[in-house]
């Protein structure tokens, strides 16, 4: 049987050759009968002639065939002519990606537009039962209208089984393969995940990110190293985009994302100025710009020439003598340390005055926590210390009131003498340090799920808004322990804080 242009296969006429794989020859072809333009597959005769593997094929080419997408390539129909199995395809008008990458790397919002559609295409696939195995930018075709189409889907799930890795497993698949797909184990759709994040990561950079000139080494790459975050190889990628990127190449299967739709989601999420090329600006825009900048330079050098002033002349409220002013006869205090003082000053506390009705930022309790937008700068404060302002330890008599007295407020039995630096509280600290990454990692993650959300008219689940209120509220309070040197209070905190955050980490699949 020969499969040169002009020749005829059945009811099909060959147009051209389209391309080759490790699995096949795949040919435009002209249905005689319907007049249609259809692609042809051609599965190689080493193939073809061994019935199990035949029978395989051909169970998930009847799954394949019920598939209706927009973003899928159409299954036709499966043929068995002479010693040959041929598939029958929708033929696809459009460049591979694997193409438009060597080109140099996709502009970053049509990549994310791109994997979007893709991702749509793989949760209707997975919801149907199918698992591809073998995505990879080659398998993706972008038509003339933007659309993305994936290929040969039910073929590569047969690669993937034990003992045919010499016949289907080649090279440039190698780079997308996922570790559990390269160690030969249970595989599931969380594989093609993998393999879409490789994909999103060489679009956006124009690098694989394991590369290797041998088999073994391709894939020692996949399941010892960590890529290089994208946004190291080009600054101009979204923060945001990078975390998802790497979070999609996690080598455990159970901290990546868990299902298309979450991946999809996510990336739909990700704000539009944050992803849009930056375009030049006009004229107007330009001039406006240039005079601002003439402006803010002109109000520098005014300030310049205030600041030569005052040393050259001295300060106007000091005398002739150059003595300060005698001080008020009421002391002067920070907006920083009264922030809602009244203007009268309030009495000094005694031992027997109620504490102040505000409760400390640290103790207030989970259901008055503030937004975590709000909760995060408390946390990443420089110095735990800073805290300690806010912090009551019960039972600890009030702070003075600074509106009535500069003087330092009365000595409190439980922090005034200096507590040396316990032994046990530096792994306190570094569990704290650990802990307010993850929570900070799930914040950014609670953040793009909430404004996918709301866009639809929906909002977080009760337990999620619940449990992140929680883990802010016990890191704040395990925070002012550890300024306190409270090592066992500490404890008990971030202990508190580390169930709610793998609580989260596991309903996000971080």
């Amino acid at each position: 049987m020969t499969f040169e242009n002009g020749s005829r296969i059945g009811d099909y006429e060959i147009v051209a050759p389209l391309g080759a794989g490790g699995m096949g020859q795949v040919y435009k072809v002209r249905n005689l009968i319907t007049d249609r333009v259809e692609a042809m597959k051609v599965l190689l005769p080493n193939l073809a002639s061994e019935p199990s593997l035949a029978d395989r094929f051909l169970r998930e080419i009847k799954v394949q065939a019920n598939l209706d997408h927009p973003n899928i390539a159409k299954l036709y129909s499966a043929q068995h002519i002479g010693d040959q199995l041929l598939m029958l395809m929708e033929f696809v008008e459009g460049v591979s990606l694997d193409r438009r990458i060597r080109e140099g790397p996709v502009p970053v919002a049509d990549a994310v537009e791109h994997v979007v559609q893709v991702l749509a295409a793989l949760d209707y696939a997975h919801q149907h039962g199918v698992i591809h195995r073998d995505i990879k930018p080659a398998n993706m075709m972008l038509t003339p209208a933007g659309r993305i189409k994936l290929m040969d889907f039910g073929i590569a799930k047969a690669t993937a089984e034990p003992g045919l890795t010499g016949t289907g497993m080649t090279v440039g698949s190698l780079y997308y393969m996922s570790p559990e797909q390269i160690q030969g184990g249970a595989v599931d759709h969380r594989s093609d995940l993998y393999s879409v994040g490789i994909s999103l990561y060489e679009m956006v950079t124009g690098r694989k990110p394991f590369d290797g000139t041998t088999q073994f080494s391709i894939m020692n790459a996949h399941l010892e190293k960590t890529p290089v975050p994208p946004i190291e190889l080009d600054a101009r990628i979204p923060p945001a985009l990078n975390e998802l990127i790497v979070l999609s190449l996690n080598r455990d299967p159970a901290r990546r994302f868990q299902s298309a739709a979450a991946f999809r989601n996510a990336l739909s999420s990700l704000q539009p100025e944050s992803i849009r090329p930056v375009q030049a600006p006009s004229a107007t825009v330009a001039h406006a710009r240039s005079r601002r900048a003439l402006w803010v330079a002109a109000g520098g050098l005014c300030t310049v020439l205030a600041i030569i002033a005052v040393i050259q002349f001295g300060p106007r409220t000091r005398t002739q003598a150059g003595a300060p002013q005698p001080a008020p006869s009421q002391p002067t205090v920070s907006p920083q340390q009264v922030p809602s003082q009244p203007a009268a000053p309030a009495p000094a506390p005694s031992s027997s005055a109620p504490p102040s009705t505000a409760p400390p930022a640290a103790e207030t309790m989970p259901t008055a926590i503030p937004p975590a937008a709000t909760a995060l700068p408390a946390r990443r404060a420089a110095h735990p210390a800073a805290q300690t302002q806010v912090h009551q330890e019960p039972g600890a008599p009030p702070a003075d009131s600074p509106s009535t007295s500069t003087a330092p407020p009365p000595p409190n039995p439980a922090t005034s003498a200096p507590v040396p630096n316990k032994p046990d509280m530096e792994p306190l600290r570094e569990q704290f340090t650990q802990l307010d990454g993850r929570a900070e990692s799930i914040h950014g993650t609670l953040d793009n799920l909430q404004r996918s959300q709301a866009a639809q008219g929906l909002s977080l689940r009760g337990d999620w808004t619940t449990a992140r209120r929680l883990m802010d509220s016990y890191l704040g309070q395990a925070n002012a322990a550890l300024a306190g040197d409270d090592a066992a209070s500490a404890k008990a905190y971030l202990e508190k804080a580390e169930r709610q955050i793998a609580f989260l980490e596991k309903a996000l699949n971080k």
